[in-house]
């Protein structure tokens, strides 16, 4: 029986650094273009247009959200036998989030979620625990995607119908997948979860339109819950580094066909992915928190073998 191929290993690690660098590039990339493009002042304008209160409710409204996907995940990962906890479930979500905001791709944090999630699982084989709990994750994160994508569609059907229908289409295909792995849930756990994906949405919809206020507060408020769902739409495409740069581009261009400067959009956006980031800093907490004990138990076991 041989072990595993130290070539093999090497060339994955090249792989996933690869992807990881292609990441960072998208986001770099469409963000000097964006600049360029539209100019270097809504950056500006972001970073010195938000008030104390604007972090603060950021914080708040990015917390609940936190806590709506916790009690949803819950929900899905009992359903596949992982009996978690409503306080791990909003830790590991948290934890997840600050992740995903912080790592190219916007998923390594629901990577280690799930990680978390299959040692919970009542399933006697680890690798059968694993794999219902990349399913679990999977079918949670995907409902929130296809409320994401069918509240973008039908803002932008009478603006672009054809970026509306292929939106629309993301949003059957993802519900078709979450609903491949969440058959066998009642009635009353379906509307439960569609019910705190669509509380969660609305959340960052909030935290959009409160950037808007502290950006532009001339700007007609009534537009705006309509704008937040087309940049979350962009936001949710996984390519680069916790949605910037996606977002941007998709806020810029639906401010513009509807009436107002892109430059105005890209500034809100940029604002928003401030308060995004600035709301996810508890996960690092529950990172650090977490992840110091085993650090020292590593090391601990290093030196005990150090000194053997």
């Amino acid at each position: 029986m041989t072990g595993p191929d130290p070539g093999a290993r090497s060339r994955t690690r090249a792989r996933v650094i690869a992807i990881a660098a292609a990441q960072v590039l998208v986001s770099v990339g469409l963000l000097v273009a964006l600049g360029a493009a539209w100019g270097w002042g809504p950056f500006a304008d972001a970073l010195t247009s938000l008030p104390w209160w604007a972090l603060l409710g950021g914080a708040l409204l990015g917390g609940l959200g936190v806590v709506l996907q916790g009690l949803r995940a819950r929900v899905v990962a009992r359903h596949h036998g992982i009996p978690l906890t409503t306080r791990s479930a909003v830790a590991r979500c948290w934890q997840s989030a600050f992740l995903n905001g912080v790592l190219p791709g916007g998923v390594g944090g629901d990577l280690v979620r799930a990680l978390d999630d299959s040692s919970d699982h009542e399933a006697p084989a680890a690798r059968q625990a694993l794999t219902s709990s990349v399913r679990a994750v999977a079918a949670e994160r995907l409902v929130g995607t296809t409320i994401v994508f069918a509240a973008a569609g039908v803002v932008l059907l009478p603006l672009a119908p054809l970026v509306a229908v292929a939106a629309l289409a993301v949003a059957l295909a993802a519900a078709v997948l979450s609903r491949r792995w969440l058959r066998g849930l009642g009635g009353r756990e379906v509307a439960r979860i569609t019910a705190l994906s669509l509380l969660g949405w609305a959340t960052f919809v909030a935290m959009f339109v409160l950037a808007a206020i502290a950006v532009a507060p001339r700007f007609p408020p009534a537009e705006l819950p309509g704008l937040a769902a087309v940049a979350l739409g962009g936001m949710s495409v996984p390519l680069g580094v916790g949605g910037w740069g996606p977002r941007e581009a998709a806020a810029g261009w639906v401010f513009e066909t509807s009436g107002h400067p892109a430059s105005l959009g890209l500034a809100v956006s940029i604002a928003y992915g401030l308060l995004a980031l600035v709301s996810t800093v508890p996960g690092a907490v529950v990172l650090a928190v977490r992840t110091w004990p085993r650090l020292r138990a590593v090391r601990a076991a290093r030196e005990r073998r150090a000194r053997a």
